[in-house]
């Protein structure tokens, strides 16, 4: 058997890949925390929906405007240093005080505060996000070893969630609850895993092969050219447009359920005093299928593999939307978490290196160093669906009538919660099939695409 060839591009070892994707730990672990802080902040702050559902989008919305400008300046750096770290340790660092002003507000929490908090926490997670991803991509071009790398770095993220669920488990507190204490001690908690994780990664890693592509140039130009360069990377790349039209049907539609959740469970179900138990449930589910997750997509290919699992998630999201409050709710929940686990491990295995193959495509006629300026345009794309699909949630349940403070619902209050979080994101999300079912690139074609780009590797360090 003849042993496998590395091309210039492979460059990272086992223990390198696992020193790379420590950081994550800390990191997811901070974003669990922003799946449940609009329950925190009506329930425990008297914030209306309707004023969260408008701030959220507004926090998204610069989420999503911030990460083309964190994306062209991490490639600039890249073209010019050979390295995004500086990007990684300032965003890694900064999220940490931003998270405490965010998740421990003071009792009477205004809506400014709460708005520029936000805005910060946001900024510092692009920050460190946008060049992770890229440095990610860049150091391999091999597409099972790309996927490796992606999938260490999604095991290591649910590690993080599971460790933040379980924080409302310590026997310092006297409800199983997600509550404002609980997230004060996660924000500490998250320090003490952020940056040992950082040391690992920026030490021990390296930042990948020497850029072959131009470097930018030195000529002064208007500050809205920014947007002119992602306009010209994508508007000639099909894959990544199908490829992100997919991701944006999906967020629409997810981010009205995820965006709920924890209200309806909480405060509709009755189930509040579970919700960690039940996300551990999954998150730990999701921990244990992500290798069997991994050999599928390597058997099936990425594109048929993100098909069937994202057909098996709208199945959970449909499911959802059937519970009532009553003794079956916990099992209903449970059921729910089970199917959603099971449909949405493979998308999370598949995402990120089905995008690197998107911009492997590019890079065969666009010379430009622009690997972090795609992921930004995917991430502000999503990022601006999810948000629109967060605040269209909310909003629509509180128009409908629901009362996240009530202690009782009637038939109205149940029709609009369970339009909200599931029977109308089932319908936007699943149109996001159509979308993946026309991706062209399969494995066969983004095969030859990475031999290409090595062999043009190849001859510019020999020429250099």
């Amino acid at each position: 058997m003849q042993s496998k060839q590395k091309s210039p591009m492979n460059t990272f070892s086992k223990w390198q890949a696992l020193a790379f994707s420590t950081p994550s730990i800390g990191l997811m672990f901070l974003m669990g925390p922003m799946g449940v802080i609009q329950g925190i902040y009506a329930k425990h702050f008297g914030m209306a929906l309707t004023t969260l559902a408008a701030l959220l989008l507004l926090g998204r919305i610069f989420d999503a405007l911030t990460d083309p400008l964190i994306g062209h300046f991490s490639d600039r750096y890249r073209a010019r240093s050979g390295t995004r770290k500086p990007f990684v340790l300032f965003g890694g660092l900064c999220l940490i005080p931003c998270s405490y002003f965010l998740f421990v507000p003071p009792d009477d929490v205004s809506v400014v505060y709460f708005t520029v908090w936000i805005l910060l926490f946001y900024l510092a997670s692009t920050m460190v996000m946008i060049p992770t991803h890229a440095w990610a991509s860049e150091l391999s071009s091999d597409s099972v070893e790309r996927t490796t790398l992606f999938t260490v770095l999604v095991m290591t993220g649910r590690i993080g969630g599971i460790l933040f669920y379980l924080v409302p488990f310590l026997p310092i507190f006297t409800t199983t609850e997600i509550t404002p204490e609980t997230l004060k001690v996660s924000v500490l908690v998250s320090a003490v895993l952020i940056l040992p994780g950082l040391y690992c990664a920026l030490r021990f890693v390296p930042s990948g092969p020497p850029p072959i592509t131009e470097k930018p140039s030195t000529e002064q130009k208007p500050k809205w050219h920014v947007f002119q360069d992602l306009f010209s990377a994508v508007k000639g790349n099909k894959p990544f447009q199908l490829f992100v039209a997919a991701y944006m049907c999906f967020g629409l539609g997810l981010g009205m359920t995820g965006g709920l959740l924890f209200i309806y469970v909480d405060a509709f179900l009755g189930q509040g005093a579970v919700f960690a138990q039940l996300s551990i449930l999954g998150l730990v589910g999701g921990l244990a299928l992500t290798p069997v997750a991994y050999k599928v997509v390597i058997f099936l290919g990425k594109k048929q593999a993100w098909f069937i699992s994202m057909s098996i998630t709208f199945a959970s999201v449909f499911y959802l939307g059937q519970l009532n409050p009553g003794q079956d709710a916990y099992i209903g929940l449970v059921l729910f978490y089970v199917i959603l686990t099971f449909g949405g491990v493979c998308s999370a295995v598949i995402g990120l290196p089905m995008l690197s193959d998107t911009i492997d495509y590019a890079l065969l006629s666009d010379k430009t160093e622009r690997r972090a300026t795609y992921f930004s345009v995917f991430s502000m794309m999503v990022k601006a669906e999810a948000a629109l699909g967060m605040a269209l949630g909310l909003a629509i349940a509180g128009w409908l009538g629901f009362d996240a403070t009530a202690s009782h619902h009637d038939a109205q209050s149940a029709f609009a919660i369970h339009m909200a979080v599931s029977w109308i994101p089932v319908v936007l999300a699943s149109t996001g099939l159509y979308f993946i079912w026309r991706y062209p690139l399969d494995e066969r074609r983004s095969a030859i695409v990475h031999r290409r780009l090595n062999a043009r590797a190849a001859r510019a360090l020999a020429a250099g």
